[in-house]
Parts: C-alpha cells; structure tokens; sequence
C-alpha cells in the first residue's frame, strides 16, 4: 500500500479561518440517545436494533484546507464547478521557505524559490501542482497569529511559478499574499494567469523533497467560489 500524507487542516467548530470570511458553525442534530427514542417509538420498543447520530456544518465555501476558484479572484472567472480535475490531481512537488518572524512585510522572493528547489533537489516541470512550507502552520495553529500574521509570497514568485506552468499551488497559511497586503498582489497574478491556489494546507513539510500524486478534489458547490477539499499525497513506491 503506498504511503499517504494528509496535507488537510481539519474541520471544526470555529476552526481558525480568515478574517473575511464568516466562521464554521457545527452543532449535534441528532444524539444516539434521541436517535434511540426516535427510532424505538415508530417501532415500539425501548431497543430499537439501530441507532445512530448526524451533525449539521455551516461553513464558508473558503473553510479550512480549500481551493480558491477562478471566479473568487474576478468577475468571469471558473466557478469552482466548473474546474477540470487536472487541477485537483497530479503530479506533486514541494518545498519550503521558512520567512516567518512575526509582523512584517516579508515576502517569498524568485530567489527564494530557486534556493528552495535546489535544497529540495526539485525541478519545476510544466503541470506540476506545486506545495509551500512556511512553516507558518507549525509556528502558530491553531492561536490567533495563524489567521493575523503570515509571511506571503511576491508578485515576482507567482508570475515564476505561472512561467514554470505550474497548474496549482498551494501554502500552509490563510492565503498565499501577505497579510499584511491588502492589494492581494498573488491573488491579482493568479486572476490574470488563470492559476487557482490552495489555502490552508499543513504536513508540506513531511512531502517536501519527495515524489508523490497530489489529490486534493474539492466539493462540487454549484457556482462556488472555493471548494473546501481534503487534499492528501500519495508518495511514488
């Protein structure tokens, strides 16, 4: 059996999320014990032979480990219905930056990048769906910095990784721009290019180096602008 990774934060009762984006709700709807009364009273018995329990989530499509659609990042984009699964699966690289230092206007350079990928022994191909360790979930999930104070990459490294045709990527964060950056530059290339990201991943640095499948297929949201998904890589034998 092949080796497998979860890259996929979990989901919760107000789970860490992004400021912009309203929390995740969950609550029982159904105990064992109510499931039991329920279920003996249309059989009229105290011991009905089955019970069981069920949960209602609300969430923003944008929860936990997800993808940003096409249509997040403008008007006309793909909706995240829309999306091929060629940007959900194949092959996987990653590497990691560790840039994190607290409130700060750092951003993940071109160089950075090559840096990385030669320490990582990686090459960037065409297709390829490329993993970003800051290290910022390590240093500061689940407190309050994971979601107010994360390192981004620059406009620069984007448009590198749209060059090296790369179809997705992903970064262990809220979101792939510094935190600090409302113009949301990354986001800005990514809506040019036509290149989605994925947001709030965790365990790239156990990948990084390695040569696996990235499968990460997000939910089919009618007309959504993300799709929370879980997001694993199954490592080569």
């Amino acid at each position: 059996m092949a080796d497998i990774v979860d890259l996929s934060q979990e989901i919760y009762h107000k789970h860490p999320l992004h400021h912009a984006h309203p929390p995740t709700v969950m609550w029982t709807h159904v105990t064992y014990d109510e499931a039991e009364r329920i279920l003996g009273n249309a059989l009229g018995t105290d011991d009905p032979p089955f019970i069981y329990t069920s949960k209602m989530i609300q969430m923003n499509d944008h929860a936990s480990t997800h993808v940003d659609a096409l249509s997040h990042l403008g008007r006309g984009g793909a909706t995240i219905d829309e999306m091929s699964f060629d940007y959900f699966y194949g092959p996987g690289k990653a590497i990691s930056i560790t840039k994190y230092d607290g409130a700060s206007d750092a951003v993940i350079t071109v160089e950075d990048m090559e840096q990385a990928c030669a320490e990582a022994g990686v090459d960037i191909e065409e297709g390829d769906i490329l993993l970003i360790d800051t290290g910022h979930y390590e240093e500061t999930y689940p407190d309050p910095e994971y979601v107010e104070d994360y390192v981004g990459l620059s406009a620069g490294a984007t448009e590198w990784m749209v060059d090296k045709g790369v179809v997705n990527f992903g970064v262990d964060a809220p979101g792939p721009d510094n935190s600090n950056d409302n113009t949301y530059p990354v986001h800005q290339v990514c809506r040019d290019a036509g290149l989605p990201h994925m947001e709030n991943l965790k365990n790239i640095d156990q990948v990084v180096g390695e040569t696996f499948t990235f499968s990460g297929l997000p939910l089919k949201l009618r007309e959504g602008s993300g799709g929370p998904m879980r997001a694993i890589a199954v490592l080569d034998e």
